[in-house]
């Protein structure tokens, strides 16, 4: 286990508190006019976890230097832009598109932002019990803790693809961030549950049901990526289950297992959690929305949509 010197949030509030930065009112930052403009906003959640969101751009090349004695977790995404990094003399960039959990520990670092360009990123610090927690409750191949992964140095990231569905979580706790009235538990979930997902894809853990094995699981998450991407037109429970190769009862069973949730809850889960992103960008109708995420019924939408989030979809769109 570690001991770090400062806790999670003092190490964020240390880092954007100084130059180039300025805050502009608790969890709200800026960069000094004279470097560049946007804005940075910062939301630490009841866990302990840290979410910040970056829309930014320098006015011209500038390097930022910044260190701590603490323990760091992150998993960062990146949308737009390309920030370099050297730490402890080695060289990090994060391509937009891609994500990365970056693991530091007493640590000194020199950032390269971009210029003349949008920087936009999202943020997530995670508390290290937090991380070992998370960890605790997978299946690896491998021991896996935050000492183990950094094996005696200060620096180290792990890159990935961001999948369909990371990046939409991604981007709806991104535009999240940007709404006055957030709620903080539900922001602190959506992370959450992007935390989970990264780390999966990460250290290929997942809990293993009775009975299965870790081909079977293999085939589980191929079948909830191919809903995933097939809103629009998705197979039937028989045609899921001859493509990824598991009868229909061990498909149902061990998606249960896994996800919490029948295959067909959660083809209904993405569809709506996809049209509330497609009317909190405010570019369609309603029933634009639902025909997008493959409902032909915008009354069965409206009805299926109200009982998750609370409200009706048009009320989503009179406030965006």
């Amino acid at each position: 286990m570690t001991s770090p010197s400062l806790a999670l949030q003092d190490i964020y509030q240390y880092y954007l508190s100084r130059s180039p930065f300025c805050e502009l009112e608790p969890y709200l930052y800026t960069l000094q006019p004279q470097i560049g403009s946007g804005q940075i906003r910062r939301l630490t959640t009841f866990s302990g976890i840290e979410i910040v969101y970056s829309d930014i751009q320098y006015n011209q090349p500038l390097s930022n230097s910044f260190s701590s004695p603490g323990a760091l977790v992150e998993l960062q995404f990146a949308f737009q832009g390309q920030r370099h990094v050297t730490i402890e003399r080695e060289e990090y960039t994060l391509p937009a598109g891609q994500g990365a959990l970056i693991l530091l520990q007493d640590f000194r670092a020199c950032f390269y932002p971009p210029s003349q360009e949008p920087y936009i990123s999202l943020t997530i610090g995670i508390p290290i019990p937090l991380f070992h927690y998370a960890i605790s409750r997978m299946e690896t191949r491998h021991t896996v803790d935050f000492l183990s992964l950094l094996s005696g140095r200060s620096f180290k990231a792990l890159t990935f693809e961001l999948d369909e569905r990371s990046l939409m979580m991604a981007r709806a706790l991104l535009l999240a961030m940007q709404e006055r009235h957030r709620s903080p538990l539900l922001m602190e979930a959506s992370a959450l549950e992007l935390v989970d997902r990264s780390f999966h894809h990460l250290f290929e853990g997942r809990r293993l049901p009775e009975g299965f094995s870790r081909e079977d699981m293999r085939k589980l998450g191929l079948a909830r990526s191919i809903i995933e991407d097939s809103l629009l037109d998705p197979p039937s429970l028989l045609e899921l289950s001859r493509r990824v190769g598991l009868n229909d009862f061990k498909l149902k069973k061990g998606f249960k297992a896994c996800y919490g949730t029948t295959v067909y809850e959660h083809l209904r889960q993405v569809r709506l959690e996809s049209a509330m992103s497609l009317l909190r960008q405010g570019d369609c109708s309603v029933t634009e929305a639902a025909v997008s995420v493959g409902y032909s019924n915008v009354s069965a939408f409206s009805q299926q949509f109200c009982r998750r989030y609370g409200l009706k979809p048009s009320a989503v769109k009179r406030l965006y």
